[in-house]
């Protein structure tokens, strides 16, 4: 009886802060964030960017088609001695060129270049996975901490209430000469305590909902009430050890790529020193070289361009040494990534655990604290109990629930711990 008696005391005094309001459960809630965040649209952004440059490397394989074209204008006059014969020039001249070029060979660098193009294209794509990966994570956080501020303020209101109830009691035995005033000012000074708690509580609660709001895209001081509340039942996951967990997270594999793509580096280095054949064709249209009547012509020209680098002072192997001590570097990250991720899964399943059977235990201390209190109170007024009895009980009642709003709190974020080390929300996706 009790019990129903103090949540109604508690929606009682939310009752003010939640009329007429929005309201969002925690998957609209997501959604709205996902919708809004601008770190996942620049992420999003930079996916278009890299899968745009890839599309650009791959260019290089094919021929490529240019235009030139020049004028000249000679202010001077000159003439041209042909054998004691003065042949006066032209004083302009001017030339159209188009060419074509097809690379046959380029020592592996477009090749290398168009692949590493590819695995930066890859990087980003797992970059907009590893950004919503954490932006669900911080929805997470957000939502179950202002559940449990939310009950946090109700708890503290049901608090200042149960030692209200008691304080006019108090005064009317005062007001009667059954008690000292000792024992009313004991309470009445328990009872601003309270107060003072029950104002924080809300302010904390207030601020957590405009932190809400920011995450959505709203204004901070727009009332959105929480239809989930903190004491919700999720389902629990089944265990998934850290192998499984490996080939599914975002951050993972973006460690790999790093190193794919530092392989391709070092190969591009080596490759500025291989030789390159290339071919083309020009066609020119202009004036002669020697231009005297001012007529213009047509040259076809085919051509082919072979390189051969012979000697650079050792820069080949100094190139790629450098580059494969950063691929040495990658390799590294990669092992303690996977380190990392062994061990968050490890301590996020731990913790889901240990935190899901703490709830059971806060839940039969609540009721004990409840028991303590409704006893100590009667005993109290019967005159079997000091004053100093009941005020022990009122902190251990509200300690108590303190304790179960907390467990609840803290089993929602082992849980979005696990699910972030663990990689769930994509195994269903493999």
């Amino acid at each position: 009886m009790k019990t129903n008696l103090i949540y109604i005391l508690g929606m009682m005094c939310l009752s003010g802060t939640v009329s007429a309001q929005t309201t969002v459960n925690y998957t609209e809630f997501e959604q709205k964030v996902l919708d809004y965040s601008q770190t996942l649209k620049q992420s999003v952004s930079q996916r278009t960017a890299m899968q745009k440059a890839m599309k650009a490397a791959k260019t290089a394989f094919f021929p490529a088609v240019d235009a030139t074209g020049s004028y000249q204008y000679r202010i001077n006059k000159y003439d041209m001695d042909f054998g004691g014969m003065a042949v006066p020039m032209e004083h302009d001249s001017y030339s159209a060129e188009v060419g074509v070029v097809q690379p046959i060979y380029a020592g592996g660098s477009i090749y290398h270049t168009y692949k590493a193009s590819q695995i930066q294209s890859q990087i980003a794509d797992k970059s907009v996975d590893l950004t919503t990966d954490n932006l669900i994570y911080a929805a997470e956080a957000s939502y179950w901490g202002t559940a449990a501020q939310k009950e946090m303020y109700k708890t503290m209101c049901q608090y200042v209430e149960i030692i209200s109830q008691l304080t006019k009691v108090l005064q009317d035995k005062y007001d009667d000469g059954y008690i000292s005033k000792i024992d009313l000012i004991q309470m009445q000074t328990r009872l601003k305590e309270a107060e003072l708690q029950r104002s924080s509580s809300y302010q904390s609660y207030q601020i957590a909902l405009q932190n809400m709001n920011v995450l959505m895209g709203l204004e901070p001081d727009k009332e959105v009430g929480l239809v989930d509340s903190i004491f919700v039942e999720l389902p629990l996951p089944a265990y998934v050890g850290a192998d499984a967990a490996l080939n599914v997270r975002p951050d993972y594999a973006i460690s790999q790529l790093d190193v794919d793509y530092q392989k391709r580096q070092v190969k591009l280095a080596a490759a500025k020193y291989n030789p390159s054949l290339s071919i083309g064709f020009k066609e020119t249209w202009g004036t002669q070289m020697l231009n005297i009547s001012g007529e213009t012509m047509f040259n076809s020209n085919v051509y082919a361009s072979v390189k051969l680098p012979l000697f650079h002072w050792g820069a080949r192997f100094k190139s790629t040494a450098a580059q494969k001590a950063i691929l040495l570097g990658k390799q590294y990250a990669l092992q303690d990534k996977q380190d990392q991720i062994t061990k968050e899964v490890a301590k996020a399943w731990t913790s889901l655990t240990e935190n899901t059977r703490q709830i059971d235990i806060a839940k039969e201390n609540c009721k004990l604290a409840e028991e303590n209190l409704d006893l100590n109170t009667f005993s109290y007024t019967e005159g079997r109990l000091t004053i100093l009895d009941v005020l022990s009980a009122q902190l251990t009642w509200v300690q108590a629930y303190t304790n179960l709003i907390q467990s609840y709190y803290e089993q929602k974020i082992a849980l979005a711990d696990y699910r972030k080390a663990t990689g769930i929300r994509y195994l269903g996706q493999k």
